[in-house]
């Protein structure tokens, strides 16, 4: 299989989106965290897609093959200067790439057209969170200049 083309997702690609966030949901998420929904996707998934399809302030990108099947995603935010935060932000608040595709770059293209985009933004910090089990984004993220910064802790309520 050739490597997956990365671009801006359109409309016609909700499908595909909506079931890779499904796929990330189930393999990460629901893996490491009991308090997520795992069907949240399915439920929700189009709307939130559709919602940040339109959102100026929101990046959609689609990793797909020769035949537009869309192999993976990454949706990053924008959140300009306030009173509280004296400059602009960007987050990575979701990616995946199926694990069919994976180890040949696509995950790394993402992450520079997120990076791309921020900059083009005027972004002065980069974000994303990742669980601390899921050592294989950490490293990603870290080769592409992400560095920990905090550590959240968590106990469930006895």
């Amino acid at each position: 299989m050739s490597q997956p083309n990365v671009r801006t997702a359109i409309a016609a690609d909700l499908d595909g989106l909506v079931s890779s966030c499904a796929a990330l949901f189930a393999e990460d998420a629901a893996e490491r965290d009991h308090l997520r929904n795992a069907a949240w996707p399915a439920t929700h998934g189009a709307e939130w897609c559709t919602g940040l399809l339109a959102d100026p302030n929101a990046l959609v990108l689609v990793a797909t093959t020769g035949d537009e099947e869309v192999v993976g995603h990454l949706i990053g935010g924008f959140r300009p200067p306030s009173e509280m935060w004296t400059a602009s932000r960007a987050e990575l608040v979701s990616m995946y790439v199926r694990p069919a595709v994976r180890g040949g770059g696509a995950g790394g293209r993402l992450i520079d057209g997120f990076v791309a985009w921020a900059r083009d933004r005027g972004a002065a910090r980069l974000e994303v969170n990742a669980y601390a089990a899921n050592e294989n984004a950490l490293r990603l993220y870290e080769r592409h200049g992400f560095r920990r910064h905090s550590v959240q802790l968590v106990a469930d309520a006895p």
